[in-house]
């Protein structure tokens, strides 16, 4: 029997062909590694531009808005100032009438022989005095100033009698009183009614 013994080197070719395909491998594994980062890092940056593009967007938007905020607030303020002068033109109106109304009340409350000498007015409150020839028409004015819906607190400061004026005995007198609003006028008919 006979041996036969290889004397060629096939360990060392098989050696070689291991490293060369292990090479050949890792050169494919750090390819295909470097490749894949290089992918990612491209989508993490494309992402992160589309991110900043989104971000500069709302930026603009919430500015836009801010400044349409800022209008909207001073609107606000210019309504409210409207308002306000609205309602002093309101009141002015309401009070330049007040002289008319206690010119057309004074007429109905003052009987024949009451003769008023001063009339003083100050907002609401009026100051009446003058002069009459008899107690009883006092009593009938007082009377009708209580009664009026047109005026509250009524009340009579002096009655002095016994004075002559135009060569008759007459009582001199001071009533002040309340002049109401038209606006509470009203509202008490509305509620009334």
């Amino acid at each position: 029997m006979a041996y036969q013994i290889n004397l060629l080197p096939w360990r060392e070719e098989q050696r070689t062909k291991y490293k060369q395909r292990f090479i050949l491998m890792l050169i494919l594994g750090v390819m295909l590694s470097v490749f894949s980062q290089w992918g990612v890092a491209q989508f993490l940056e494309q992402q992160t531009i589309q991110q900043e593009e989104r971000n500069r967007s709302l930026k603009n938007r919430v500015a836009f808005l801010n400044e349409e905020l800022k209008g909207l607030n001073e609107i606000g303020k210019q309504h409210e100032e409207i308002l306000t002068r609205l309602e002093a033109v309101e009141l002015l109106q309401h009070n330049r009438n007040q002289t008319t109304q206690l010119l057309n009340v004074l007429p109905v409350m003052i009987d024949e022989g009451i003769y008023l000498n001063k009339v003083r007015m100050h907002e609401r409150q009026v100051e009446i005095k003058g002069f009459s020839d008899s107690n009883a028409r006092l009593a009938s004015m007082l009377d009708k100033l209580e009664r009026s819906p047109h005026i509250s607190s009524v009340e009579m400061h002096s009655i002095v009698s016994g004075e002559k004026i135009f060569g008759h005995d007459m009582s001199r007198f001071e009533v002040s009183f309340r002049l109401l609003s038209l606006r509470k006028e009203n509202e008490e008919e509305k509620d009334n009614g």
